[in-house]
């Protein structure tokens, strides 16, 4: 029965393995381009030769994983963060896409070329071969591709004692907000913010706490940018959070050009609905009762057609309290019995809501 070392095994297909002896005395250095591929020389290389070529093989190395990195750090900082809204269209995220999966087969291969002039220049005329997988092990790169093991290993131990001891980002600055260390949490998340800049998480964070820090502009900035980001059922969080902030502010003006500004460019007619229902309880909130009657006139007859995001019971409810701050009782009657008509659950029969600043999604 065949035995298998998976730590050998494993050294045969890894970077370490770069060069191989064949029973015919003839020495085949692997190319850093394809693991398949290979330069063979019709002769045995010496101790200080391979030493040599030990060197020179992981400084390649280097400079193709450190190349890879920049460029994608770049893609990604220079064009696919700052330009994330363009990636709605199929063709650009193709071509990104094509972008990424090319990139480090071009650079490889252009310091694949870099490397065989210089075991060339180094070694002598070379003939392209294929590496086999034999069993030749070389002492020195066994050994040190079992310390790069073990350190990945530890590496990895290490990252999960730390995120263990720490906690995930998110959650720290959860706990620095509900601590009432709003200086530290708005550290944390503009660090994160930088790191990930397509992610509102962190502006939504940061914004909540720079409003209890006094920072009521910056906080409105802020939720502006989660905003724009977020693009799924909770992104009215962010907008509602802004439209607390002015109304903590009394800056009902910007506050109501808001809403008009998003009702007006949104697209869907039940998120428009829904933003309208909300302007209708800002109306309320801010004393403009008759104009919040309007609207709520208008929203009860397209709770006919619209019965996922207005509930027509709640509005005939909500619309009681507008008839009641206008002194329009009888109205006010009619209306609390349309809502009990309507089967009104209990748990629905409170008041209009105020605006108020939500720190994490529900």
């Amino acid at each position: 029965m065949t035995k298998i070392n998976i730590l050998q095994w494993l050294y045969k297909h890894s970077p370490a393995n770069f060069y191989s002896i064949t029973d015919s005395g003839e020495t085949i250095i692997k190319s850093i381009n394809n693991t398949f591929s290979g330069y063979k020389y019709n002769r045995v290389f010496s101790d200080d030769e391979v030493n040599n070529l030990r060197k020179v093989i992981k400084n390649f190395k280097r400079f193709s994983t450190i190349a890879i990195l920049v460029t994608y750090f770049i893609l990604v900082y220079c064009f696919v963060f700052p330009y994330y809204s363009l990636f709605e269209n199929s063709n650009v995220k193709f071509s990104v896409i094509i972008s990424v999966i090319l990139i480090p087969f071009v650079i490889l291969a252009i310091v694949s070329k870099f490397f065989e002039i210089y075991i060339k220049r180094n070694f002598g005329e070379f003939e392209k071969s294929h590496f086999p997988s034999s069993n030749f092990i070389e002492t020195q790169s066994y050994r040190d591709f079992k310390i790069e093991i073990a350190k990945v290993f530890v590496f990895i131990f290490f990252m999960f004692l730390v995120f263990i001891s720490v906690g995930s980002p998110y959650e720290t600055s959860i706990n620095l907000i509900k601590q009432g260390r709003y200086e530290q949490a708005i550290k944390v998340t503009t660090v994160w913010s930088k790191i990930i800049p397509i992610d509102p998480q962190w502006y939504s964070l940061r914004a909540y706490a720079k409003f209890y820090n006094g920072d009521y502009e910056g906080a409105i900035q802020d939720y502006d940018k989660a905003y724009v980001l977020k693009d799924d059922e909770y992104k009215s969080m962010s907008f509602d959070n802004k439209i607390y902030i002015k109304y903590f502010l009394n800056d009902y003006k910007s506050a109501l050009t808001d809403f008009d500004n998003e009702i007006t460019h949104t697209k869907d007619l039940g998120e428009q609905n829904s933003l309208l229902w909300d302007k209708a309880q800002f109306l309320y909130n801010i004393g403009e009762y008759k104009k919040a009657l309007d609207l709520y006139n208008s929203l009860i007859k397209k709770s006919v057609n619209d019965r996922i995001y207005l509930l027509e019971n709640r509005l005939y409810f909500e619309r009681a309290q507008v008839y009641k701050q206008l002194k329009m009782f009888k109205e006010a009657k009619d209306d609390e019995q349309m809502a009990k008509d309507l089967d009104l659950d209990i748990e629905y029969q409170n008041s209009i809501p105020e605006p108020v600043l939500i720190l994490e999604e529900i």
